[in-house]
């Protein structure tokens, strides 16, 4: 391998970390409800799983409570 391959190689492994870490960022609970901790939320929608998200309106009433 070349120095090339090798700093391309982690550059790549480097931005799917800075991905997962702002994913586990979003599921930190602060006290305020947050719409992003229903997004791994899956539901059976015709035989079909599908993210929650698609099938209803998520939304913040207030600052302590999420609406589906």
């Amino acid at each position: 391998m070349s120095i090339v391959d090798i700093k391309s190689s982690t550059e790549q492994k480097m931005q799917q970390s800075l991905e997962s870490f702002k994913q586990a960022l979003t599921k930190i609970r602060t006290g305020r409800a947050n719409p992003g901790l229903l997004d791994t939320v899956q539901v059976d929608y015709y035989g079909a799983m599908v993210p929650i998200s698609q099938v209803a309106n998520v939304s913040l009433l207030d600052a302590r409570t999420i609406s589906v």
